[in-house]
């Protein structure tokens, strides 16, 4: 009998040591699974937001091009000026977006809430040519600030923009409006369209990660918006129906 349950005893912790093995290896595959989702997600992220400095980099080239066909050097050393200073704002993205992959904040600082404004339409300018007259933006003064950076907030206003524009393609009336409003709590930014409204099975779930009602969208836009705000003390409101979808971003005004 001792010998049957010194086997058994052998037995069972044979089968313990194969398991503890098997989940070491299993554990091992989950952290290199979360480790490439989150890979993936930081590489999905930097696509999606150089995108747009990129299309303006080929604009001001091909206009560049242009111009020196014509001997009209002096646009052209603009255009050109205008693309180094792309390239330089593409480091700074990458870089603030690695930030965002590893959930540092970023200092905030004042900014210029005009400047931010202005800086998304003008990213916005290649892709949208011939379409940001549907953008009606009252803009403030240039002495309103706000805390955070510079380049974080642009990616906030051009993901909004973006998200506008695109939900009023072919219409003759679309019309996004843009406004600033001086609170007690802080600064408010509304970007208000008169689209067709966000489904509500997408609304309810809209800062989820790859949540999307873009055929190609990658559900990402939103969710790096949200976090940015929040790293400066703010956050996004959204309403949304069959006349059209307005966010409220809410900003800490700079002392």
């Amino acid at each position: 009998d001792l010998s049957r349950a010194r086997d058994r005893l052998q037995a069972e912790m044979s089968d313990h040591r194969s398991t503890e093995a098997k989940l070491q290896v299993v554990q091992q595959d989950l952290v290199q699974a979360n480790r490439l989702a989150i890979l993936g997600q930081v590489a999905a992220g930097v696509a999606h937001e150089i995108n747009q400095p990129v299309a303006t980099i080929r604009a001001y080239a091909d206009n560049a091009r242009t111009f020196l066909d014509r001997k009209q050097t002096g646009p052209a050393e603009e255009n050109l000026g205008a693309i180094a200073a792309l390239t330089e704002r593409i480091g700074s993205i990458t870089e603030e977006l690695k930030a965002f992959a590893r959930k540092g904040r970023t200092a905030a600082e004042p900014v210029e809430l005009r400047g931010v404004i202005e800086g998304a339409v003008m990213l916005l300018r290649s892709r949208f040519a011939g379409r940001l007259d549907a953008l009606a933006i009252d803009l403030p003064p240039p002495s309103l600030k706000v805390m955070g950076n510079r380049v974080r907030l642009e990616q906030v206003l051009i993901n909004l923009f973006q998200n506008a524009l695109e939900a009023l393609d072919g219409r003759d009336d679309a019309h996004v409006q843009v406004s600033v409003e001086e609170t007690a709590d802080g600064v408010t930014v509304a970007v208000s369209d008169n689209g067709p409204g966000i489904p509500p099975g997408i609304l309810k779930s809209l800062f989820t990660p790859f949540n999307t009602s873009k055929e190609k969208g990658l559900g990402l836009g939103l969710v790096i918006s949200k976090d940015i705000v929040a790293d400066y003390g703010g956050r996004i409101e959204v309403s949304s129906d069959d006349s059209g979808t307005r966010f409220t971003i809410h900003l800490q005004t700079a002392a």
